[in-house]
């Protein structure tokens, strides 16, 4: 008995930050991603295929995402199993609801576990009611004698929660004791991004990277439940990876400077969302912003830009200058927060529009 077992997609992920048109690739990777979990189904010729929930965003989902869904999940060779998470949570108005979907294809729909029988082995599948604040679903659960019975539900178990982001426990926490103790042999997870096995239960971590600074490796689990314990094996089918780099621009005198200067610390290969730090600083001639490079760099990479360049000032003098360059510059500095980025910032755009030149704000 073999499960295929993924969570975590967010179909329709907004990706802010990212200028176009990279949120649309971004979100079409996605899509690309769970036809490849669906062709892996296939070739492995699974039992079933299970999605422990965030298959997509409620707020962002439309009708055609559950036709995609519908036809693609359609087109799976076994069962497909979704227990809805805290961002697909099942209510009348989700689109889990709302889409009719083909007849290998059945979405959990309360938050007490409810079996259905595949093969050997009983697979009990809950739901969120709610995006926040579900309570541990496997509380109170005892599952009645039988064959083995597996849980396949969306949750935080609070073990790993030391390692996750703050938020990450309003979903549904439990312990991992709390899997055998309701009489389960196996979970099948989702919620966490990072990927973890153990002898009771599985996160496989999302199939395509969501955030900048997600550790590499989720994917589909191949999990053989035959196994004493479940023999998990880990497939990657992202097409996207992610990256960070720290660019220094000090010393670049012009905006095109800059762009060389980051280009060439960029990853070589093309299909790698990358983040950019830019550092150091910058004289207030050059007129150049975060905004712009990220736009001019985002013409054939998926690139966001963190700008953290200061104005290299010579306040000493302009402190002293009698107009209003140094009315400008004694009533910034003179401000309790005169060393935080936003001031120097305005100093800088400050600077640059006396001087009768682009600021540099767009």
């Amino acid at each position: 008995m073999r499960v295929l077992h993924c969570a975590d997609l967010h179909l329709e992920r907004a990706f802010p930050g990212l200028p176009a048109p990279w949120p649309e690739q971004r979100r079409q990777a996605i899509r690309d991603a769970l036809r490849r979990i669906v062709a892996l189904a296939r070739d492995e010729k699974v039992d079933a295929l299970t999605i422990a929930g965030d298959l997509y965003e409620d707020e962002r989902a439309r009708g055609e995402t559950g036709a995609f869904l519908a036809d693609t999940l359609g087109g799976a060779p076994c069962p497909v199993l979704i227990a809805p998470g805290n961002h697909d949570f099942w209510h009348p108005g989700a689109l889990y609801a709302r889409q009719a979907w083909p007849a290998n294809v059945h979405v959990f729909r309360t938050a007490t576990p409810k079996a259905v029988t595949v093969g050997p082995v009983r697979i009990f599948g809950a739901a969120h009611l709610q995006p926040k604040g579900q309570s541990n679903l496997l509380e109170g659960v005892r599952v009645p004698d039988g064959s083995p019975a597996i849980a396949l539900f969306h949750g935080a178990e609070v073990g790993q929660l030391p390692l996750e982001d703050a938020g990450k426990g309003d979903h549904s926490p439990f312990a991992e004791a709390d899997v055998e103790r309701a009489g389960f042999t196996y979970a099948l997870l989702g919620h966490y991004h990072r990927p973890r096995v153990t002898d009771r239960l599985c996160y496989p971590g999302n199939p395509e990277p969501l955030t900048f600074g997600e550790a590499d490796g989720g994917g589909a689990a191949l999990v053989d439940l035959a196994a004493r314990p479940p023999r998990v094996t880990l497939h990657r089918v992202r097409t996207f990876a992610t990256a960070d780099v720290t660019v220094d621009v000090t010393g670049c005198t012009h905006r095109d400077a800059v762009l060389d200067r980051v280009r060439a610390q960029l990853p070589a290969a093309p299909r790698t969302a990358v983040r950019v730090r830019c550092t150091g600083e910058l004289a207030p001639t050059v007129a150049v912003s975060g905004r712009q490079v990220a736009a001019a760099l985002g013409v054939d990479r998926c690139v966001a830009v963190d700008w953290a360049v200061r104005p290299a000032l010579d306040l000493a003098v302009l402190l002293h200058a009698p107009d209003v360059r140094g009315e400008f510059v004694r009533a910034l500095v003179d401000r309790p927060d005169a060393d935080s980025p936003l001031v120097q910032r305005a100093l800088a755009a400050g600077l640059r529009a006396l001087a009768g030149e682009d600021p540099g704000l767009r």
